[in-house]
This record gives C-alpha cells, sequence and structure tokens, in this order.
C-alpha cells in the first residue's frame, strides 16, 4: 500500500498476475442454438410456446443464453404460462413483421396515405422506428436471399410465403436500395425531429 500510495508513475504500479486469475473466453450463440436451448427447457417443464416468441426472445439477448432465460421467465409470467408470440413481442416492444408487410404492400400500390396510416399506428402502439428500421433492412435482406436462393428460406418460417410474394412483386435494385435507404434512415434518425 505505501508503495501505491508513493508512486505516481503509473509504469511502477503493481502488475495483476494473470496466471493466478480465472479467465473465461465466453462465445456468443447463434439464434438457432439459443432457440434450441429455451425449446428444450419448456419442453422439460411442459410449457406452451410458439417457436416465433422464442426466436424473438432469441433475437433480443444478443447471443447470451443466461439473458434468454432471464427473457423466457418474463414472458412465462407476462404470458400467464404461456409463451405465445404477440405477448412476447408486446413485453419486448418490438415490431411485427406485419406493419413492414403492411409498408412495403402500400409502397407497391402507390398509397403513400396507407404507409402514413401504418406509421401512426406503431406510434399509437409506442413502437421503436429505430428497430423498425432495423427489421426492415432484416427483411430487406431475406427478401434478397429470397431474389437469388428461394431454396434458402426456410419452409416452416412463417412468413415465408410473404417474403417469396415480394421477392417476385419487387425488382433486386428496388430491394437493394430499400436496404440501403433502411440502413442509412437509422443512421440518421437521431437527426430527424421526429422519428415518425
Amino acid at each position: 500500500v505505501k508503495f501505491l500510495l508513493a508512486t505516481t508513475d503509473p509504469q511502477k504500479l503493481p502488475i495483476t498476475i494473470l496466471s493466478r486469475c480465472l479467465q473465461f473466453h465466453l462465445k456468443a450463440l447463434n439464434r438457432e442454438q439459443i432457440v434450441d436451448q429455451l425449446v428444450r427447457v419448456l419442453d422439460a417443464e411442459a410449457q406452451p410456446y410458439e417457436l416465433p416468441a422464442l426466436a424473438a426472445m432469441a433475437k433480443a439477448a444478443d447471443g447470451s443464453m443466461r439473458d434468454a432465460l432471464s427473457l423466457l421467465d418474463q414472458a412465462i409470467a407476462h404470458g400467464a404460462g404461456k409463451v405465445e408470440e404477440a405477448q412476447v413481442r408486446d413485453m419486448l416492444g418490438t415490431v411485427d413483421l406485419d406493419y413492414l408487410f403492411s409498408i412495403l404492400d402500400c409502397l407497391l400500390a402507390g398509397d403513400a396515405a396507407g404507409m402514413l396510416q401504418v406509421a401512426e399506428d406503431m406510434a399509437t402502439r409506442s413502437l421503436s422506428f429505430d428497430e423498425a428500421l432495423q427489421e426492415l433492412a432484416s427483411l430487406f435482406t431475406r427478401l434478397q436471399v429470397a431474389q437469388l436462393a428461394p431454396q434458402a428460406i426456410a419452409d416452416d418460417l412463417p412468413e415465408r410465403g410473404q417474403i417469396l410474394d415480394l421477392a417476385a412483386r419487387l425488382d433486386p435494385e428496388f430491394v437493394q436500395l430499400g436496404y440501403q435507404i433502411a440502413v442509412h434512415g437509422r443512421k440518421e434518425l437521431p437527426l430527424a425531429p421526429d422519428e415518425q
């Protein structure tokens, strides 16, 4: 202690001996691994669940199984023992893909008033427009995959039909432009006078 108090030069401060410290090099889990673990837990506990709800929690957990389990506990409490997609999305405040599909349908129809109404509905539910842009960029990525390799879109994906339909109706150039607009829009969102 006297040495530490007398020394102001950081070069002379003692160095922690790493060999005497526990070191953990934890890897983030991918979403599929997290969903598989959540399924295992819920099946063992005989709790009813919907797979899209687990996928939403896996995404929110961002690679952390511990966070995913915490979210699962909250979802079970929030849903009175059931883990359903709608209540999990509500709990997490995430944007339902139906809003994004509605925006793209209005865009294809040239219905600006319809797009504004969707944005109004999202604001009424206090959904994050930053999250909406992130989900929209993700949706455009899946549309690109569907255009280039439709077989890569999983058969059990709930929105598979809508993705393949939109991929057929949109030009690949527009999908790329839409992706860029969504990504750049997120960067510029803090500069906007109003997120909506």
